[in-house]
């Protein structure tokens, strides 16, 4: 009998990316195990609703309506203790499955000691067949077994991570962690892969698996310095970090996002004159690594693309 990989699209008023999500998931190339979809509906309004009962009439997938809406990390929890299925992918709504997602995946997550299998994504603006930039750099398999090793790629100039909603879990895993109580605010799912190595490794494979849309609504655009902060916090209560480059370098990031955005009445606070003398003397000191100026390049490639 075929295994069955659970696969939840959560949604909250994207109705018009969904549909071209939702046609990836349901068009995947099967042939050593099965898919259960669920479209998890988290919306304000009914456009999702009413593009599924228009679009799909007849559909073969579950279709769940949060009503009223919960918060993010509740109706993450919510999916996870839903789930019956031994592995389980939450993808998002503007997000798009290359058809050979699950079979690729699928014999990784099943490896014994592993919790988690993540995979490259193509960042896609406006056509997929224009995407050429990637999450991530590397073109080799990697592993990762502690926190240390695991953190240090979210830190400028490592060469980038694999998206959120590009990972396949082992479901027993997941129900064993309350997302609730993670710490991070927007930043919780670091934390929650992070929390995953204690059940078992992590795995990032080098194929490009997923188009990952950049558009004006990610949270990725928005800057959380308190949950910047909060993960940060997390870093160095663990004791895997806090004197090393890579958690120097996130802090580094952190606070030269903050300082621009900062009302220019204060503009020579001492708030403001504290963190403007660490951005400077932490250049300085980066001026000579390596992985700073891959992180500068990096920046001015993905800016001149976009210009």
């Amino acid at each position: 009998m075929k295994e069955t990989v659970q696969i939840v699209i959560l949604s909250r008023d994207r109705a018009k990316y969904l549909k071209e999500s939702l046609d990836s998931v349901l068009n995947q190339n099967l042939s050593k195990v099965t898919i259960k979809v669920t479209v998890s509906d988290n919306s304000e309004q009914e456009e999702v609703r009413e593009m599924i009962e228009r679009d799909y009439p007849s559909h073969n997938f579950e279709y769940i309506r949060r009503n009223p809406p919960v918060p993010a990390r509740e109706h993450f929890q919510l999916i996870i203790s839903e789930c019956e299925e031994r592995y389980i992918v939450m993808f998002h709504d503007d997000d798009i499955m290359h058809p050979d997602y699950v079979e690729t995946m699928f014999p990784f997550i099943q490896k014994e000691g592993v919790s988690a299998v993540g995979c490259n994504a193509f960042l896609c603006k406006n056509s997929i067949s224009k995407s050429k930039d990637k999450a991530y750099y590397f073109e080799t398999y990697k592993e990762f077994d502690n926190e240390k090793d695991f953190l240090e790629q979210y830190s400028p100039g490592n060469g980038g991570i694999t998206p959120f909603p590009s990972y396949m879990y082992c479901t027993n895993f997941l129900k064993k962690i309350s997302l609730v109580s993670l710490p991070g605010a927007k930043y919780f799912d670091v934390i929650l892969l992070s929390t995953m190595l204690k059940y078992g490794l992590i795995v990032w494979l080098p194929d490009t698996l997923m188009y990952y849309r950049i558009h004006d609504e990610n949270d990725s655009n928005i800057e959380d310095t308190v949950g910047g902060i909060a993960l940060l916090n997390y870093i160095a209560k663990k004791r895997i970090g806090k004197n090393q480059d890579f958690f120097v370098a996130m802090r580094y990031d952190l606070w030269r996002k903050w300082l621009p955005k900062q009302d220019k009445v204060n503009l020579f606070s001492w708030r403001n004159r504290v963190v403007f003398k660490f951005l400077l003397l932490r250049s300085f000191y980066f001026a000579g690594k390596l992985f700073f100026w891959r992180a500068v390049f990096r920046r001015i490639k993905i800016f001149l693309r976009g210009n």
